[in-house]
């Protein structure tokens, strides 16, 4: 069953030195990121909520397949999607 938080959970990223995801930790738990197999930039809404975000979905080393994005407005890190 795939879990979606629309608004995304909040979670600590240690980035490499090319803003892209190293290892997150959620709930508590250290995951290395072990595959980033897509990457996009959303930008819409600019006159109105600008919304800014790099979107990366992944693989960890423990085999989580999550969507998580960086919030380039504030600077945040959030989990969105995590698949079965």
């Amino acid at each position: 069953m795939t879990r979606l938080w629309p608004e995304g959970v909040l979670i600590d990223v240690v980035e490499d030195g090319g803003g892209k995801p190293d290892h997150l930790i959620w709930q508590g738990r250290n995951h290395t990121v072990s595959l980033i197999t897509r990457r996009w930039r959303v930008r819409s809404d600019w006159w109105r909520d600008p919304v800014w975000r790099d979107y990366f979905k992944i693989i960890t080393k423990s085999g989580l397949l999550l969507i998580i994005f960086h919030d380039l407005n504030s600077d945040k890190w959030f989990l969105q999607r995590l698949f079965d």
